[in-house]
C-alpha cells in the first residue's frame, strides 16, 4: 500500500495519518512504510503481551491460593479481599472487582474448573490487585508472593500499570512508532522474568523485536 492509494487516506483517517506523516515529516513517500512497520511491531507485542498477562494472572492466583483459608476459592469467596465490602476514602474499593467477578462467573458453566473464571477476568481485573490501597489487605499477607523475595510493591505497580496502557494501545490498534518501545519491551521482559523466568527467556530467545526494531524504517527511540 502506497499514500497514493485513492483509499489509504480514508482508510486510515486523516488524524490518524496525520500522525504518521509527522513521523516521516510529511514525507509522503515514506509514509506507507512507516505504517507498515508499526502494524507489525503492534502485532508482536501484543503477543507478548497476551503471554505476560497469562502469566500474571495465574502467578496470582498460585500465591493468593497459597495464602487463602476461605471454604471458597478466593474468587468466589464473599470473604475475600477482593469481594468484602472495603470502604477506601468513603467507598468500596471491591466495588468494582465484585462486578467483574460476577460476570466472569456468568461466562462460565456449572462444574468448570476456576482456571475458567480466572480466564474471564480482563486484565483490567489482574491490573488493580497491586494499587496502593490493596497494599495491607492483599500485597502484605499473599500478593507479595506471586514475586521474588523484597520486591518492591510501588515500583511494580507502577511496571505494570505501564505494561497495562501499552497493552490496551495496541490492543485498541493506536500507533506506537512514537513511544519508547525498547524501554517499554525490557519492561515488559522484566516483568516476565519476576513471575515466569521461562517465558521471559522464550521472548528473548525469539528475537522478534530486535529484528523489528533493527528494521525500523526512521530514526525512533
Amino acid at each position: 500500500m502506497t499514500i497514493n492509494d485513492g483509499w489509504y487516506e480514508s482508510y486510515l483517517g486523516s488524524d490518524r495519518l496525520a500522525r504518521f506523516l509527522a513521523g516521516v515529516r510529511q514525507d509522503r513517500g515514506r509514509v506507507g512504510a512507516l505504517v507498515d512497520w508499526d502494524r507489525e511491531m503492534r502485532g508482536e507485542l501484543q503477543k507478548m503481551l497476551g503471554e505476560w498477562e497469562i502469566a500474571l494472572r495465574n502467578a496470582y492466583d498460585r500465591a493468593i491460593s497459597s495464602w487463602w483459608t476461605g471454604e471458597q476459592h478466593w474468587l468466589k469467596d464473599p470473604a475475600s479481599p477482593v469481594n468484602r465490602e472495603i470502604m477506601h476514602r468513603g467507598e468500596d474499593l471491591n466495588k468494582i472487582s465484585r462486578n467483574s467477578i460476577r460476570k466472569a462467573v456468568l461466562r462460565t458453566k456449572p462444574g468448570d474448573p476456576i482456571g475458567r473464571v480466572i480466564a474471564n477476568l480482563s486484565l483490567d481485573f489482574w491490573r488493580y490487585l497491586s494499587v496502593t490501597a490493596r497494599e495491607k489487605t492483599l500485597w502484605v499477607p499473599a500478593l507479595h508472593r506471586a514475586f521474588p523475595k523484597g520486591s518492591d510493591r510501588a515500583q511494580i505497580d507502577r511496571q505494570i500499570d505501564s505494561l497495562y496502557r501499552l497493552r490496551n494501545r495496541v490492543a485498541h490498534h493506536e500507533p506506537i512508532f512514537h513511544k519508547p518501545i525498547v524501554p517499554l519491551t525490557t519492561s515488559l521482559v522484566h516483568n516476565c522474568e519476576l513471575v515466569r523466568p521461562e517465558l521471559a527467556d522464550t521472548i528473548v530467545g525469539r528475537g522478534t523485536v530486535k529484528q523489528l526494531w533493527g528494521d525500523r524504517p526512521i530514526e525512533l527511540r
